[in-house]
């Protein structure tokens, strides 16, 4: 089984304070463990994971991306943009309502470590001639046979 990429410490560090609750610990964990999946699948799956004896490194701004990951869900768990009570209001920062999902720099930076380097593939459709006129195999002419030639 793989590790987490961070740990409880490294998360209450980032947050400036202790989390002593134990559900809100629980909850750290799970932040943790789930923004390392998400950002194994962006990225390298087998980082912290066992291999030939020793875990495989992870690089320090993979796990700094997953503790932020995990920080935003403990600050903001609602994904609220902003607040208000009386006069009292509160917004947060774009990057901050953004949730638990990575933002495009956070993964244009772990694809980047993973030597991920954005080939992608597309889904290519090639038109066939029908009675001398381009059309998709998927439309139907009853007074047209379908020639790939």
């Amino acid at each position: 089984m793989c590790e987490p990429l961070g740990t409880l410490a490294d998360l209450e560090a980032r947050m400036g304070q202790p989390l002593v609750v134990p559900s809100e610990q629980a909850q750290a964990r799970a932040a943790i463990a789930d923004a390392s999946d998400i950002v194994r699948a962006y990225g390298n799956p087998h980082w912290g994971c066992p291999a030939g004896g020793r875990s495989v490194p992870v690089p320090p701004a993979v796990r700094a991306v997953t503790l932020a990951m995990a920080e935003r869900r403990m600050r903001n768990p609602e994904n609220f943009v902003s607040e208000a009570a009386g006069e009292y209001q509160y917004r947060y920062a774009e990057q901050g309502a953004n949730g638990f999902a990575p933002s495009r720099a956070e993964i244009t930076l772990i694809e980047r470590l993973a030597n991920k380097f954005g080939v992608r593939t597309l889904d290519v459709i090639r038109a066939v001639q029908i009675n001398n006129r381009n059309a998709f195999p998927y439309e139907e002419n009853a007074n047209s046979v379908i020639s790939t030639e």
